[in-house]
């Protein structure tokens, strides 16, 4: 359900885990269009010249046990869109919700992509979904989640064409 839903993900990481997901946001950077991951600018209507926010998070469950890591694309033309890039405290989909914000969810992909299990540990195969999020008719978001293996059991098989818009190299200590 998770990977084939189109509703929030963090309830259902909360129904999965049987607590509270919190978020525990790494970064937010305003890119240039340039430094986005290559289809990302097209999904997300972004015109030339155009900046992007781009927020790296961990959803945790009410242990602190990390559930999924996530990067989040947000136009930085959107006032919705920052507002929900630049909230630390909850994770975007309980903060749509919290703000009564009409939205759509689009899947893209599903797939499976690498968990490391700790700094300089195992990397793990794990299960992750990329998808848009559209408000008042427009892409609001781009979000690719990756889930933990312990927490979600990995799937075999692909759904869509890949959307490269984050690799496990983007996570570099610290972030």
């Amino acid at each position: 359900m998770l990977l084939a839903g189109n509703g929030s993900t963090t309830l259902l990481l909360q129904a999965l885990t049987g607590g509270s997901i919190s978020a525990s946001v790494r970064s937010v950077r305003a890119r240039p269009i340039g430094h986005l991951p290559d289809r990302s600018p097209a999904l997300l209507q972004l015109a030339p010249g155009a900046t992007a926010f781009v927020r790296r998070s961990l959803l945790l469950d009410q242990h602190g046990r990390p559930v999924s890591r996530n990067e989040v694309i947000i136009p930085a033309g959107n006032p919705i869109g920052r507002c929900l890039a630049e909230d630390l405290t909850r994770p975007i989909g309980l903060n749509l919700i919290a703000n009564f914000t009409y939205h759509v969810r689009e899947p893209l992909v599903t797939g499976l992509a690498p968990w490391d299990a700790a700094p300089f540990g195992a990397r793990h195969e794990a299960s992750s979904k990329a998808y848009l999020i559209h408000a008042s008719g427009r892409p609001l978001m781009l979000i690719w989640e990756i889930y933990n293996p312990e927490v979600v059991s990995p799937i075999t098989t692909q759904r869509g064409e890949p959307v490269p818009i984050g690799s496990a190299s983007h996570w570099s200590a610290g972030e």
